[in-house]
This record gives structure tokens, C-alpha cells and sequence, in this order.
């Protein structure tokens, strides 16, 4: 009975990991993985955000969500998140991701289109994006323009991705098009 239950309760592990994989992973400090979207769906009081991620250019790739914490010093620094959210892209123009935080508080949310899935910021071609769709140029946005409150439960916000030095291929085609008259 005793191996029975142990099992049991391996299996059910092994698929909790499993189904994260696909449905979405959650890689906090610890190598801890968490079902993203159970913790969307129960608001078992924990606090998350539910990000829409709007302008998604093609379905490829990874949503990549990062938390940064209020210190100016950890803003998009290398090992300063707090959380990082990865999720396969599966549509076009807008998709949901849930970003489990901490706890209550103050957060810098940054959303990344990892068009090739290798974890890096290629900036000719992927998407970014932030809390508070802060205008960009040609650098990133001050951390105060990227704050955002996150109370008990879960919140929802819409990040913009903005694709820095990649131009419209909707323009792009329209530019080809004229060019061939």
C-alpha cells in the first residue's frame, strides 16, 4: 500500500512538471516549478499579475516575463529578477501570461518576445515591453515609469511590445510594393 501511495505520488509529480513545461514554468530564486496558470485561475491569495502582452509579430518563440524589485541598482540587472515567467508563443497579436510575484508590493514588470528562444535579448529582432507602456527610445525607461502595484489576488495589466530596431513589415510590404511601380 505504503509504495502504492509513493507511486502515486511520484507520477502525479512527474506531471505537474510536465504540464508546467508546456502550460507555462515559473523559475523563482529556487528550482521550484509552479503551475502559472493554476495560480491565475484559484487567487488562492497569493499575489500575481495577468499580463496580456499585446503585439506579438509572429508565433515563434517565447514570452519571456521578468519581476524586478523597486531598487534601482537591481533594474535589468544580470541575476537581479525576482521572477522569470517563460511561455511558448501561441498567438499572434495578443496573449495572456500570468506572473506569479513574491508578495503583495511594488513591482517593475519587463516582457520580452524571445523570437529564437535562446534566453538572450536580441534587440534587431525581438519585442520588448513594460509596465506602464513607458515610451522607449533608444534605451530602456526609467524604473519609476515601469512600477506597478500588485495586491493580494490577482491583478491584470496589458504590456505593449515595442520591437526596437525591427521595422513594420507591414510597412515593409507596402515599401516593396511601391518600390516595384
Amino acid at each position: 500500500m505504503y509504495q502504492t501511495a509513493r507511486f502515486v505520488s511520484s507520477l502525479a509529480a512527474v506531471l505537474t512538471a510536465i504540464t508546467g513545461l508546456f502550460a507555462g514554468t515559473l523559475y523563482a530564486e529556487t528550482p521550484t516549478k509552479v503551475d502559472l496558470y493554476e495560480v491565475c485561475e484559484t487567487g488562492s491569495g497569493a499575489a500575481a499579475l495577468f499580463v496580456t502582452v499585446k503585439n506579438i509579430r509572429t508565433i515563434e518563440g517565447n514570452i519571456r516575463a521578468q519581476v524586478y524589485s523597486t531598487d534601482p541598482d537591481d533594474f535589468l540587472a544580470k541575476g537581479k529578477k525576482l521572477v522569470r515567467v517563460d511561455v511558448p508563443v501561441k498567438l499572434t497579436d495578443a496573449q495572456g501570461v500570468c506572473v506569479p510575484v513574491p508578495a503583495p508590493g511594488t513591482y517593475s514588470i519587463v516582457v520580452m518576445h524571445d523570437r529564437n528562444a535562446n534566453g538572450k535579448a536580441d534587440f534587431f529582432t525581438e519585442g520588448f515591453g513594460f509596465a506602464n507602456n513607458p515610451k522607449l527610445n533608444f534605451g530602456p525607461p526609467d524604473l519609476e515609469e515601469t512600477l506597478i502595484e500588485i495586491p493580494t489576488g490577482v491583478s491584470e495589466t496589458s504590456i505593449t511590445l515595442k520591437y526596437l530596431l525591427d521595422a513594420d513589415e507591414k510597412k515593409n510590404k507596402k515599401r516593396r510594393k511601391l518600390n516595384r511601380r
